[in-house]
């Protein structure tokens, strides 16, 4: 047993540690099997994973050594080394890590664009293209504000004299909206489906963390054992699937419909076809769909209980979103796509959100292609096959040599010049990735953006929010960045005066 963990678990990790180090990258001392395990859950503990790891970049540099367990990891935040791991010149040099793969087949399997490799991920891109081209987002933003409106006034209900949790409420309104966008109307089958939705993702994610947390992912024959919260899994993924499964059923056979003003995401994946006229199976449909909904809920919520946060606690910031949204929405206006585009300040709060508060701070990617990666006349890395690179965004987006004031909340960075209306250049074309960046970039940025434009400015639009005072709002970081205790705030019908912020 000795022997064998160390041919599987020790000896590989150790010798990318070594080849590494002679090329003078910096970082922790190696430790088998727990490497900075205690230091990481130290951390953790204090509600402090990710202000750890930018400790370690201010003490190392933009490069650095560090172990997640077992597993030996190379820790980047220099921008020039980013672009050739993740940009065109590198593109068939990685592939997403193991562990990747093990937290998230479970969920929605390998025939999907967060999990497929290859050209089996070009296909499916090149594919699905299309399903967020600005047309068709222009017909779902009905669905956005409708879903949005009916939140809103379940606010007003439920928010009179007590606060709510601004994060549990939003994850019910992007769950409703990326359903709604993906699936349409239900059949009379499925009237239960968004509950069940809500549930069972929840349950599942919770379950996914646990394992996270306790390093049963990160070892694939711990992950395949039938213990530690393995069964809330499967028996989600049942529930999911079997439902997703009658849904397209359902569709193809024209008993649920669209509730877009065109195709909704579900009709674009049942008619797109690759080069050679072939669609996407049943099964690929529905990994797919499932892939959409999973991601794009989570990761808008978080955008949004984040902007929320900073405007309830930046009294310029949501002034000046007010004006912009009283403005452009006057009298309590429906939002349009092209009133939406108007909000430009509300675009801009939302970017320096995700500049802060990036719904995944960390990425990585496994080299299976040794090569070098680098500005010629800087410092290079020839990168080992088997090396995991982890890119650090929440690092990259405070570093005080690409952003003025890095840890200061400034939407105006993002404004266009009043004199030359030019968009805002940045430091360096990879220095803010809050949607990732080349080839595996996020597909559904815009629709996340357009949605959470919408949402916003419906917010702004009808409702005063006050924080509850005495709460510990801290930023978790196990899959995405989440309050880890929520986010708790009283909600009411917006007075008529905008001068009176609370």
């Amino acid at each position: 047993m000795i022997t064998i963990v160390y041919w599987r678990l020790i000896r590989p990790e150790k010798h990318l540690y070594d080849e590494l180090r002679r090329q003078d990258v910096p970082g922790e001392p190696f430790i088998p099997i727990i490497g900075q395990l205690p230091q990481l859950n130290r951390a953790r503990e204090n509600n402090g994973v990710l202000a750890y790891l930018f400790s370690l970049s201010e003490k190392y540099g933009n490069y650095f050594l560090f172990s997640f367990g077992p597993l030996m990891r190379i820790m980047i935040s220099e921008p020039d080394m980013i672009a050739d791991v993740v940009g065109r010149s590198h593109v068939h040099d990685y592939v997403k890590p193991d562990v990747f793969g093990n937290i998230f087949k479970p969920l929605i399997g390998t025939h999907n664009l967060l999990v497929s490799e290859g050209e089996e991920h070009e296909r499916a891109r090149k594919m699905l293209n299309p399903a967020f081209h600005f047309i068709n987002l222009k017909s779902m933003v009905s669905i956005m504000v409708n879903e949005t409106a009916k939140v809103i006034d379940g606010f007003f209900l439920l928010s009179d004299s007590n606060a709510i949790d601004l994060h549990r409420e939003l994850s019910g309104l992007t769950l409703s909206i990326i359903m709604s966008s993906a699936f349409g109307q239900a059949s009379s089958t499925q009237s239960n489906f968004n509950q069940t939705m809500y549930q069972t993702v929840n349950d599942v994610f919770e379950a996914i963390k646990y394992r996270i947390m306790h390093i049963i992912t990160q070892i694939p024959f711990l992950a395949r054992l039938p213990f530690w919260r393995k069964k809330v899994i499967d028996d989600g993924v049942q529930i999911i699937g079997d439902a997703v499964d009658q849904i397209i059923t359902d569709r193809r056979q024209g008993r649920s419909t669209s509730l877009c003003a065109g195709s909704d995401l579900l009709d674009l994946l049942l008619s797109a076809i690759d080069s050679d006229g072939k669609s996407f199976t049943d099964e690929e449909i529905k990994q797919q769909a499932l892939t959409f909904v999973l991601a794009g809920h989570e990761t808008t919520n978080n955008l949004m209980a984040w902007a929320m946060y900073v405007l309830m606690t930046n009294e310029s910031a949501l002034r000046a979103c007010r004006e912009e949204v009283d403005k452009v929405l006057p009298n309590c206006i429906s939002p349009s796509h092209e009133l939406i585009s108007s909000l430009v300040v509300c675009e801009a709060v939302l970017q320096e959100t995700l500049r802060l508060y990036p719904p995944a701070p960390i990425f990585a990617r496994k080299c299976v292609r040794e090569h070098v990666i680098g500005k010629e006349g800087q410092k290079q890395l020839r990168i080992p096959v088997g090396t995991t690179i982890v890119i650090n965004s929440y690092t990259l987006h405070r570093r005080a040599d690409l952003w003025s004031r890095p840890h200061e909340f400034d939407y105006t960075r993002w404004l266009r010049d009043p004199v030359t209306d030019l968009k805002p250049k940045l430091a360096h074309p990879f220095c803010y990735l809050p949607f990732a960046a080349g080839s595996r970039n996020c597909i559904g940025q815009n629709f996340a953006m357009l949605e959470a434009k919408i949402m916003l400015a419906m917010l702004l639009q009808r409702c005063d929010f006050v924080m509850e005072p005495g709460q510990n709002i801290v930023q978790e970081f196990i899959i995405t960045m989440r309050p880890k205790y929520g986010m708790r705030a009283q909600v009411s019908k917006r007075s008529k005066s905008i001068s009176t912020i609370e």
